[in-house]
């Protein structure tokens, strides 16, 4: 089976991708963007003899978004086939921070405009190869976290003109998250799960994500979530799975006029239980 998770970037989605994986015997494939450039220009090339493309693109110009997306169906078959021959699922974690058209520009696939350069495409491999895949999709997962730690966390790491475009502030932040959360709940019937919950307890977290996807699963150990190899642990540091307090002198006098004025804010904090006031515990 293929789960997928989501979310944006500082949220703690990296710890998130790990439970999940080690939760459902599942191989984890880690941030992927299908769009994404195949080479970075910063670094020289090395001895890597299977990397094709990457030699390819070094020595000429990135591929076609035609050959992108071949190349994304082909490596994903190839995943699957690979997972079935070890009995294992697979667990995709969408670079949501690259996919999701947080700003409403156009952006097409097949000449249609789409709204997630991740989601659309992996559900046209499953249209286009569904009388050979035999390995059925879960409803995806979206992980989020308080906005107000949320924002602190992509600010601090300049990570915010993906949600807000050319205006850096809390309420064009919300707004994006509002966004992604409505069409993962609404179109995608995504499952949605609190990092602060996971933090606080796991188990009764996994009891209610495993009972709507309708999946068995196990209760990992610490040891069993960090076989998982991850990329993109921007603030987790430690081993342990434990909420950490919120260092209040992040919260700047002008960020704190932000937050008193922003109708996005106070909506999404309700939408998910969390607490506004930014002097008090996350989570209602």
């Amino acid at each position: 089976m293929l789960f997928t998770i989501h979310h944006v970037a500082g949220s703690g989605g990296s710890i998130a991708s790990q439970v999940i994986s080690a939760a459902t015997n599942s191989i984890l494939i880690s941030e992927i963007n299908p769009f994404a450039p195949i080479r970075n220009k910063k670094i020289e090339p090395f001895y890597d003899p299977t990397s094709i493309l990457w030699h390819l693109t070094y020595n000429s110009q990135e591929i076609s978004a035609n050959n992108k997306l071949k190349y994304f169906f082909f490596q994903l078959g190839i995943s699957i086939n690979h997972a079935q021959g070890f009995s294992k699922n697979l667990v995709i974690r969408d670079h949501t921070h690259s996919t999701f058209n947080f700003l409403g520009n156009d952006i097409f696939l097949n000449n249609e405009k789409i709204d997630s350069l991740f989601i659309d495409p992996l559900k046209l491999f499953y249209k286009t190869n569904s009388s050979e895949i035999n390995f059925p999709q879960a409803k995806p997962i979206h992980s989020i976290r308080h906005p107000l730690d949320n924002y602190i966390s992509a600010r601090k790491r300049g990570w915010l003109g993906a949600y807000c475009g050319l205006n850096l502030n809390i309420e064009n932040y919300c707004k994006s998250l509002i966004k992604l959360q409505k069409y993962m709940e609404t179109k995608e019937k995504a499952v949605v799960i609190r990092y602060e919950d996971l933090c606080l307890g796991m188990e009764k977290v996994l009891a209610s994500v495993f009972k709507d996807l309708e999946v068995e699963y196990k209760i990992p150990t610490l040891v069993d979530i960090y076989k998982n190899k991850v990329t993109g642990k921007s603030g987790r540091k430690s081993a342990d799975i434990s909420l950490r307090d919120r260092v209040i002198s992040e919260v700047d006098k002008d960020l704190i006029d932000e937050i008193n004025k922003s109708l996005s804010y106070k909506e999404y904090c309700n939408m998910n239980n969390y607490n506004i006031n930014y002097k008090e515990y996350p989570i209602i």
